[in-house]
C-alpha cells in the first residue's frame, strides 16, 4: 500500500501559538494563532484581543482575510478599512499596511498568504504545519517574511483619527 500524503489536518490538531507579532506596537500585543502552509500559500487562523495594533508592514505575498467574528480595521497605504464579521479585505502584495482592534471583542479571522507567510523566526516556523507530499521538503517552500516600515507615529494616528471619523460621520 502507497503512503498516504500530508494533505489533511483537523484545525484542533494544529498548535497554538500566542506570542507577540514582529509588528506588534507593544510588548503588551498578543496574536493567538494556527497555521498550516503549502507549496504555494499558507492560511492563519486568527484571534486579536482588544487593543490589538501593529506598525505598518510589508510582505511579498498577497493577503485576504476573511472575518469570522469581532470587529478589525486594517489601514493600507493611508487608507482605513472597518472589517466585521463576513467581510472580506485583500491586502496586495508588498503594501504598506497595518491592523488594529479599537473594538471591545476579539477579532477572529481567517487569513490566507501566497507565496505562504509561515512566521518572521524559526520558532514561529516550527508552530506552522506543513501539508506536503511525500516529494516536498518544508525547507523547499519559499515563504516570505513581514518587514516593519518605519512610519511617523504622529501620521498613523491622524489616519486612524480620519476614519474613525469618516465612519462616525457616515
Amino acid at each position: 500500500m502507497a503512503k498516504r500524503e500530508n494533505y489533511l489536518v483537523n484545525k484542533k490538531d494544529l498548535p497554538v501559538r500566542n506570542a507577540k507579532p514582529s509588528s506588534a506596537v507593544n510588548d503588551d500585543i498578543r496574536l493567538v494563532s494556527r497555521r498550516i502552509y503549502g507549496t504555494e500559500t499558507s492560511v492563519m487562523f486568527a484571534e486579536r484581543d482588544p487593543g490589538y495594533h501593529t506598525r505598518p508592514h510589508r510582505h511579498a505575498c498577497e493577503q485576504i482575510n476573511y472575518i469570522i467574528s469581532g470587529e478589525i480595521w486594517f489601514f493600507v497605504d493611508g487608507e482605513g478599512y472597518r472589517c466585521r464579521k463576513g467581510d472580506i479585505m485583500r491586502i496586495p502584495k508588498s503594501k504598506v499596511h497595518w491592523a488594529w482592534n479599537g473594538g471591545t471583542e476579539r477579532a477572529v479571522l481567517i487569513e490566507t498568504h501566497c507565496p505562504p507567510l509561515i512566521g518572521n523566526n524559526e520558532e514561529a516556523r516550527k508552530t506552522a504545519v506543513p501539508l506536503l507530499g511525500s516529494d516536498e521538503e518544508p525547507r523547499d517552500v519559499k515563504y516570505v517574511v513581514n518587514e516593519v516600515v518605519p512610519t511617523d507615529p504622529a501620521w498613523i494616528a491622524e489616519v486612524e483619527a480620519r476614519a474613525v471619523k469618516a465612519l462616525v460621520e457616515g
